[in-house]
């Protein structure tokens, strides 16, 4: 009776490992296009995952990786929602199959399974990246990075890899999004502009004098395309009041690009803070003669010129009375000064009528200058746009 209970007991054990490996095979047959039957393959093949007689069998790993990846690429509305993320369960387990593939016979196979895999996420988070699903985007190019890093592949994804940084900082995960930016900077992958992409991840942080070396690393790496560094790296100065640090940047870029208003416009600006007018007026000029309907430029030149008029002015009212052709001289001066200014303002003003200031500075041309028709018909402007 004891041999009969141990034979039972065999048969029964065969049996159920039959069973297991019979699933397995089910699993494999249900998603060849004649059956299609991914519900019944995902139900096998999930059964076979968990049982003990199949569990660690590369076999059941590399089948599963086959079930979850045809749901993935499934067309068919009843079967994309089997599962949630089948292409990272469909990655996971042709992974599992090569660990457990002592004998390599699947090895391949799930190589290149995997490699198709990975342009897969790729696609996928790019798709998702685009519906603003930015904490998906990320987990899809993580996994294709993921992928490409396997010993077994060990590639280079540069595009996931930059791909994987935007989305980490579109989701407000500056860890990562540091991480991938270095990455992206190592494999020089996308140029100066990752630079400037890291350094406002870093600003963001509140880490100022790392989001500017990264500025300054940006601009000699990439001594050739840096304008938008360089841009940065100005603003950040004349928002710090470093004057000469920012002239600095500037005559840089106007070296490159001697053509952009915008640039010597900054310039000027700058030497019109330092107090040196007359390079000042010369940098606004040219930016005017680059774009003449350049309203600031318009604009600043004019109030250098107001505002030395202005001052000639207040010296000849501090002259005291008995030195009369010191006084006329001062008026002289501060009247070649409005005059001077005059066309510029005038200029202005055509390019914005609604602007106070401007109407101000020619209303009192015109009162200085005993313009009185101009004067009467800039106040009327002015108290039109008051209204």
């Amino acid at each position: 009776m004891k041999k009969t209970a141990i034979f039972l007991v065999l048969i029964i054990s065969m049996l159920s490992i039959n069973a297991q490996q019979s699933k397995v095979v089910s699993a494999y047959n249900y998603i060849k296009p004649q059956y299609n039957e991914l519900g019944k393959a995902k139900e096998a093949i999930d059964e076979a995952s968990k049982h003990e007689k199949t569990i660690g069998k590369a076999k059941t790993w590399y089948y599963r990786g086959q079930v979850y990846h045809a749901i993935y690429q499934s067309t068919d509305t009843n079967f994309q929602d089997l599962h949630e993320t089948p292409l990272t369960e469909a990655v996971n387990a042709y992974i599992k199959a090569i660990e457990l593939d002592e004998k390599e016979q699947y090895k391949k196979d799930c190589i290149g399974r995997l490699k198709i895999a990975s342009v897969q996420l790729l696609n996928k988070g790019i798709n998702d990246f685009n519906a603003n699903d930015y904490s998906k985007a990320l987990d899809d190019f993580e996994n294709s990075i993921r992928i490409n890093s396997l010993e077994y592949i060990n590639e280079i994804d540069s595009m996931a890899i930059f791909n994987a940084a935007i989305a980490a900082d579109r989701n407000k995960n500056y860890d990562k999004a540091i991480k991938y930016y270095n990455e992206t900077i190592d494999l020089k992958y996308e140029g100066s502009k990752v630079f400037l992409f890291l350094s406002n991840v870093l600003k963001t942080q509140g880490d100022t004098i790392a989001s500017i070396e990264k500025i300054k690393d940006g601009i000699d790496a990439y001594p050739d395309d840096n304008n938008s560094l360089i841009i940065e790296l100005i603003n950040y100065y004349l928002a710090t009041n470093k004057s000469e640090e920012a002239l600095g940047y500037l005559k840089i870029a106007i070296e490159k690009d001697s053509l952009n208003h915008s640039f010597h416009f900054a310039e000027g600006t700058i030497y019109d803070r330092m107090e040196e007018y007359d390079k000042a007026i010369k940098c606004y000029a040219a930016a005017i003669e680059l774009e003449e309907d350049f309203f600031d430029a318009q604009y600043n030149i004019g109030a250098v010129y107001y505002n030395r008029a202005v001052q000639h002015f207040n010296v000849a009212n501090d002259i005291p009375q008995n030195k009369q052709k010191e006084y006329e001289d001062e008026i002289v001066k501060a009247k070649e000064q409005m005059k001077s200014a005059l066309p510029y303002l005038e200029k202005a003003h055509e390019l914005n009528e609604k602007d106070l200031s401007t109407m101000q500075s020619l209303k009192e041309i015109y009162v200085r200058l005993q313009m009185y028709d101009k004067s009467k018909e800039i106040k009327a402007k002015m108290d039109a746009a008051k209204e």
